[in-house]
C-alpha cells in the first residue's frame, strides 16, 4: 500500500534548498524534531515510493536542515522542495493507554460534557507548554489546550471535553 491511507504516516516537508551542496530545510512531525533520522523514509517520486535516505542532519535555531544521499546538490535536491516524506505505519511505536497521535485525534468530532458540540479538530499543535488542539466550526476556529485530565477520547469517535474546563 502507498499514500495517504493506514499503511503510510507523513513524517515531514520538504520545505527549501540550504547552500549549494543539495542540503534542504525539512519540517519534521516526529519528536523530538531530530528523530526523523531513524526512520526509514520515502518520498512520491512521479507517482511512485522512492526511498529517500537522510545521510546527515543538522538542528539548527529556526529549522532542521537534512542531506539526502544521492541529492548532493542543489540543482538535484530543488527537485525535492514541498514533497512529503513518509514512513511505514509499522515503524511507529505502539501508544500506552489513553495515549494518542495527532493522527488519530484530527478528525474528531468536539463535544462537551454537557452534549454541546464545540467543531472537528482540524489540527494540532505544541504552543512550548502543551499541545493544543485547533477545533473547527463553520469558519471559525476555537483553540482548546489538549490536557488529559480534562479530555475523554472515544477512538475514532470523538472526544469529549469537560464543560468547566472551557
Amino acid at each position: 500500500c502507498f499514500m495517504k491511507n493506514d499503511c503510510t504516516v507523513t513524517i515531514g516537508k520538504i520545505l527549501a534548498t540550504h547552500g549549494i551542496k543539495g542540503w534542504v530545510a525539512i519540517q519534521s512531525y516526529s519528536h523530538p524534531p531530530e528523530n526523523i533520522k531513524n526512520y526509514d523514509t520515502s518520498i512520491e517520486i512521479d507517482g511512485k515510493s522512492e526511498i529517500i535516505k537522510i545521510i546527515d542532519i543538522k538542528t539548527m535555531p529556526k529549522k532542521i536542515i537534512v542531506q539526502f544521499e544521492g541529492y548532493e546538490e542543489i540543482n538535484i535536491s530543488e527537485k525535492l522542495i514541498g514533497k512529503d516524506i513518509f514512513i511505514s505505519a509499522s515503524q511507529i511505536p505502539s501508544l500506552d493507554n489513553g495515549e494518542f497521535y495527532w493522527r488519530d485525534i484530527e478528525g474528531l468530532s468536539v463535544v462537551t460534557t454537557r452534549a454541546e458540540t464545540i467543531g472537528v479538530v482540524d489540527f494540532i499543535f505544541n504552543n512550548g507548554a502543551n499541545d493544543v488542539m485547533a477545533i473547527k466550526k463553520e469558519n471559525s476556529y476555537v483553540y482548546i489546550a489538549y490536557v488529559s485530565e480534562n479530555i475523554v477520547v472515544v477512538p475514532k469517535k470523538e472526544i469529549i471535553i469537560d464543560h468547566e474546563t472551557i
